[in-house]
């Protein structure tokens, strides 16, 4: 399994603190753990609540996961099911993420897709982190809306996500929000 690399120098002294704690922990209960599976362990369990009493503005947000602000290209490939019954049919067409988290993503596209369809999407992490790969994941449509001619704002959340490319998408999030949070 590929390893995965976070600084530990480039985060947030807040987020340093709760890594480290997640490591004194283990070492009281005689388990060995290193930084970067803490870190893991951190953004998987404790990430959302975190950046949401931090960072929340006293709104309460309904999503489970936290969402970053980012754009980056996603590959949509293949439609499974559709919701008006159409037949499964391969796809190529890009896509704009304008913002993601750990649940799913939300992209401007071209082309429509019907609320409730499953939809494989590909997200080349590579492109902007190089110690990434590729995300692949089946995704729902849980929105879409036409935003102006020929252009359309689509919610998705992630069905099922092969667990490599869930790490992926966990350390990209993790990087690229705890690298830049104010110190």
């Amino acid at each position: 399994m590929k390893k995965f690399i976070v600084n530990y120098h480039e985060l947030n002294d807040e987020i340093k603190r709760e890594i480290d704690s997640i490591v004194e922990n283990a070492k009281r209960q005689g388990i060995t753990v290193d930084f970067e599976t803490a870190a893991l362990e951190w953004f998987e369990n404790f990430f959302d609540e975190w950046m949401e009493n931090r960072y929340g503005k006293g709104t309460k947000n309904l999503r489970k996961h936290y969402r970053m602000d980012i754009e980056i290209p996603v590959r949509i490939v293949e439609r499974l099911i559709d919701s008006d019954g159409a037949e499964a049919e391969e796809m190529d067409f890009i896509g704009k993420i304008l913002n993601i988290s750990r649940g799913g993503f939300y992209f401007v596209s071209k082309e429509n897709i019907h609320p409730s369809s499953i939809i494989k999407v590909k997200i080349d992490l590579s492109s902007i982190d190089k110690e990434l790969t590729e995300v692949e994941a089946l995704a729902m449509v849980v929105r879409a809306e036409k935003i102006k001619e020929n252009n359309y704002g689509i919610g998705v959340m992630f069905s099922s996500i092969y667990e490599e490319s869930k790490k992926n998408l966990d350390v990209f999030i993790f990087k690229n929000v705890a690298y830049h949070l104010s110190r």
